[in-house]
């Protein structure tokens, strides 16, 4: 601030010393005997007065601009800013010297002011940025459990359904089981309510620990083979070792595997065999291969990405898989063709003993 307050002196001065050598020549032009005499009529006088007035207004105009043309110009800068431009104004470039990139005169006055500008739009738009990303996060998030939502729904639906139903006669051990089947996928809808409530800043909530990846696949795969909707499906895992320890959040994994296996079921015919297999690789990675023999899909799809594929046949169950194995450290990986089948691929990194 130093620094603009001495320039705009040394401009004012300079100003002052140009306006006064101008009216100094002038005088001695015209009237040569007031500057040596200091004497003159009243009619030199009162236009020597006129002249210097004028000259002045002349001083303040040219001050005026000098200074309110940077002004201005950051006052258009500004109001860009506050309407969501973070981009520099159009004539940015006008304002810069072509060789040296440096600011014109009288724009150089005010370099740090335009540097504090700049850096205050790229703060604006780094933060709308990662505002936009959290937004877009928190509704994947939220459409993701509202899908998820329905795999208990369904659960609760066609056991209650069935017991309700006068044409059989469960028994009470019966009665007993799809009662503790229901209880539980109520449980399972509350966990999932309450997630909804899970506070995100830009990323998907995270709860790494150490688990067994051969146990998960198994409890989700008995689980989701279990359901009314699933017994005319055939269900095989075939875990090449009995245990693999991976870093991973249990619950997001659980999920993740769930909807793979809701959707071979979901979107093949009855009587697909659906193949859960597990195996350990030589560079410490898990590889967990979910494979149908169901109607596939194009593989020109699968060579685009995997939420297009999703989107365009198999549901949202694919994209909140990808998203969730992506947020563990894993990659995930289709392929598939028309009736063919379907392969997907879920790597995760084994946890170091």
């Amino acid at each position: 601030m130093i620094r603009i307050a001495l320039q705009l002196l040394t401009v004012f001065f300079v100003l002052l010393v140009c306006i006064q050598t101008i009216v100094i020549v002038l005088a001695w032009l015209f009237w040569p005997q007031f500057l040596l005499t200091g004497n003159s009529s009243g009619h030199y006088g009162i236009i020597v007065v006129t002249l210097c007035a004028l000259l002045f207004l002349l001083t303040l105009l040219l001050i005026g601009w000098y200074l309110g043309k940077p002004v201005y110009f950051m006052m258009v800068w500004i109001r860009h800013l506050a309407n969501g431009q973070y981009d520099a104004p159009q004539r940015w470039n006008e304002i810069h010297s072509r060789k040296k990139g440096t600011l014109k005169l009288p724009y150089a006055v005010y370099k740090e002011l335009f540097e504090h500008l700049g850096m205050l739009a790229n703060t604006l738009r780094t933060n709308e940025r990662a505002l936009q990303e959290s937004e877009q996060i928190k509704q994947e998030w939220t459409r993701g459990i509202s899908h998820d939502l329905k795999t208990p729904l369904t659960y609760i639906s066609g056991y209650s359904a069935m017991l309700i139903n006068s044409e059989y006669q469960w028994s009470a051990a019966e009665q007993r089981e799809f009662l503790s089947i229901i209880q539980q996928k109520a449980a399972h809808l509350q966990e999932l309510v309450q997630d909804l409530n899970e506070t995100m800043y830009g990323q998907i909530p995270l709860k790494a620990e150490e688990a067994d990846i051969v146990e998960l696949v198994r409890r989700t795969m008995a689980d989701v083979s279990s359901a009314p909707w699933a017994t005319n499906y055939f269900f095989v895992m075939d875990p090449e070792p009995c245990r693999i320890k991976v870093t991973c959040d249990p619950k997001l994994m659980t999920r993740a595997i769930r909807n793979l296996l809701v959707n071979a079921v979901v979107h093949n015919p009855e009587e697909t065999e659906i193949a859960v297999r597990i195996s350990q690789s030589h560079d410490r990675t898990a590889e967990i291969r979910i494979e149908d023999n169901g109607v596939g899909f194009s593989e020109t799809l699968v060579q685009g990405d995997a939420d297009r594929t999703s989107a365009e046949h198999s549901g949202l169950g694919l994209i909140i898989a990808k998203k969730f194995i992506e947020a563990n450290g894993g990659n995930f990986t289709v392929s598939s063709r028309p009736n063919e089948g379907t392969t997907l691929s879920i790597r995760l990194q084994v946890a170091q003993r």
